[in-house]
This record gives C-alpha cells, structure tokens and sequence, in this order.
C-alpha cells in the first residue's frame, strides 16, 4: 500500500487549498486532480485552478477531460431510464458524484496510489466515499477528517487572500456540469422562505419569457438520441445545445424539498434544461414503441432506478439488473419527436416511430377501424367478474 501520496479531488476553491496544505503535514506527495465533467469553460479556467492548487502546496496537478465518458457511460443510461427523484430532481448533480469517484479511481490506479481526498460534505460525502471504497480504495473525507467549519475556512482565506466561492455575498453551494447545476445551503435551508432574489437573476439571466416558441426534432437509436432536427451530432453535443436553448427558456427549473440518502430532508434548486428535454421526448416515444405492461412495470423500473442512483448505488447489483432491463426494453424505442419549447415548458407535438406499438387503425371507433365495439362485450363481462366479487362486502 502507497502510504506517501494522496490524491485530491479538487471541487471548488472554498476548500481546496486549505485541505491541500492540511494534507502536506501526513503525506510527502499530494496530487491535486481536477475532473471535468463538463464544467470548464476554456483553457485559462484550467490554468486558474492548476496555479491555485500549487500556490497551496500541491506536488502536482493533474487535469482529466471526463466530459465524454461522463456523457456515455453515465447519462445516457439516465435518459433511458427517465432518471428523475421526487418529482424534480434530474439526478445531474447526484448521478456526477459516481462519475467523480470512478474518474479519480482510475486516475488513482495509474498512479498507484490507494488514498483518495475530497471536500465533499453532506449526502455528497455518502456518494463519493462509498464507490471510492467500493472500486478499493480509501477515501478520505477532508471535512470531516479535519473538523473544518465555517469560521477556520474563512480566517485561513482571509489570511492567504484565498477568493471564497460562498461567502456573505454569494452563501450558497453551487454543483454544475453538463447535466445541469444545483443550488443548496444558506437562505434556501429555511423552507417557508421565497426564492431569493439573487437565485432568481441567476436562473433567468438568459431567460427570454416573450419569446416565439421554438420547435425541434430529435432522433433516438435504442433510447439515445442521435441526430436534432435532422443532423446528426454525439450525445454531447445534442446536450450542449439543448443546454443553451433551454436555460434561454427558463426550462428545467425545479425547487424541492427531498429526502436525502441518510434520510434528513434538505432544501434544492436544480436546472437541468436538457434532461428536461431529452426525458420529456424520450418517455413520450418510449411510451409509443412498448405495450402497456412495459409501460405500467416502466415506470416502477426508473422510480427505483432514480433512487438508487441518488443513493449513490452506482455499482449496487440490483442497479445492474435494472440496467439490462432497461437496455431491453429500449431497444425498440425508434424514431423521431418533435417537440415545442417555451417559457418555462416542453411538449411533444408528435412523434414517428417503425417500431411503434401504436396502431392508427385501432385507434379509430368508426367505419373503417379495425377495433369493433362489439369486441370489448366478451372483455367487458369477464374483467368485472372479480370487480364485482370484490366490491359486494363494501356494498352490504
């Protein structure tokens, strides 16, 4: 076992230099690891963190471009599984704690090193430690490991000018990547208080209430989309534009109070525009190719899936088994939808399937259907049989 060297997930710079400097006195290496998922926005970002993780003592940094395996291996499962939580969460910043883990472990197993660190607090803190330990190796939570709280973080920053992230201007605690951003802590843990202004200019910067609606196409190849409105693009790139048109639109918007993994209810705002989007198209024509058995067991399937998921049970093996069935099921889910985007709403216009189970023929009653009334008489008598039995106690 590597007992010198440590690496550190960097997440944001509230902690960061403060557990790297921590950090030097019990390892002789400390490898800062930056993960990107999606977050970065160019080259001089990445240089930014790189000269703040070595002004604070790290031995080396290390940048890894995890955008698109977090994009094929990670979301694309969530968007055949309709990943939501409680009615409004898209699971962009709980499904990015397993990709983080399983990014820093492979960093971790190329440099043989077997202790990994974090800044992650909170259910976060659940999520990260239990796949780092489950992919063996040993995670260490920095928070709690050296009892920082709120006065240590801000008497070091103000002593070593260190910018802080969450401070009283800007209290809140920001989660962002290309599946979405969430918003905790601060005013928002008190639960019968309105939105805060400040959140409010921040979700609607871009936001275009009077505009036209604007409708798009987008093509899916066993549940995964593949080309909008016509043009082929990567699951990436369809996601950044969906993105980008949708925070325009104010799309994506949920605030909830959720159960958390250990079971305290906590206070979030999630904008997820391009889950909303793509989950919205990909339930519709799921819906249209199966039948309704797979429908009704459907939505029981990703209701678990998004528990597990928030849990922070991405290797759980039960997860595993949803997943083939998921895979499955969504090999039939061809074809194309069309859909209108507006102020704050997404809705199918229509869709076009080959593999669809919706009939047009069966769907008509007059002449010239294939469906006959007279069809549902023999139905009819025999499935209220037991409904009938069924409801003469509650009848006397």
């Amino acid at each position: 076992m590597n007992s010198n060297s440590v690496l550190v997930i960097y997440y944001n710079r509230r902690y960061n230099p403060l557990i790297i400097r921590s950090l030097k006195y019990e390892y002789k290496e400390v490898i800062s690891l930056y993960i990107d998922e999606g977050k970065v926005r160019d080259i001089e970002d990445i240089e930014d963190i790189e000269l703040e993780c070595m002004v604070a003592g790290a031995d080396k940094f290390i940048y890894k471009d995890y955008r698109i395996q977090y994009v094929e291996n990670f979301i694309s499962k969530a968007i055949k599984a309709n990943a939501t939580y409680q009615n409004g969460c898209f699971l962009s910043t709980e499904l990015s704690r397993s990709a983080i883990a399983e990014a820093a472990v492979e960093v971790a197993n190329d440099l043989n090193i077997d202790y990994i660190a974090h800044q992650f607090s909170g259910n976060d803190q659940v999520r990260i430690d239990m796949n780092i330990e489950i992919l063996n190796k040993i995670p260490i939570a920095a928070l709690r490991e050296f009892k920082y709280d709120e006065n240590i973080v801000y008497n070091y920053a103000m002593r070593y000018g260190i910018p802080q992230e969450s401070d009283c201007n800007n209290p809140y605690s920001i989660h962002e990547n290309i599946g979405g951003f969430s918003i905790e802590c601060s005013p928002l843990e008190n639960s019968e208080m309105l939105l805060p202004e400040d959140i409010k200019e921040k979700l609607f910067e871009r936001a275009l209430s009077a505009t036209e609606p604007i409708f798009l196409s987008l093509d899916f190849e066993n549940g995964i989309p593949i080309s909008l409105d016509g043009e082929k693009k990567s699951l990436y790139e369809i996601i950044e534009i969906l993105n980008e048109i949708g925070k325009r639109l104010s799309i994506g918007i949920f605030e909830i109070v959720e159960d958390g993994v250990v079971g305290l209810e906590t206070r979030a705002i999630y904008q997820s525009p391009a889950a909303h989007i793509l989950i919205t198209a990909h339930r519709d024509l799921e819906c249209y190719c199966s039948n309704c058995n797979e429908n009704w067991f459907k939505e029981i399937i990703d209701k678990k899936w998004g528990e597990l998921v928030y849990s922070g049970l991405w290797y759980n093996p039960l997860l595993t088994h949803l997943n083939h069935f998921i895979d499955s099921m969504n090999q039939n889910v061809n074809g194309e939808v069309t859909l209108e985007l507006g102020y704050k709403y997404v809705n199918v216009c229509f869709r076009t399937s080959k593999t669809r189970i919706y009939g047009h023929n069966l769907a008509i009653y007059n002449r010239g259907g294939l469906y006959s009334q007279n069809h549902t008489e023999v139905f009819e008598k025999k499935f209220n049989i037991y409904n009938k039995q069924s409801a003469k106690p509650k009848m006397r």
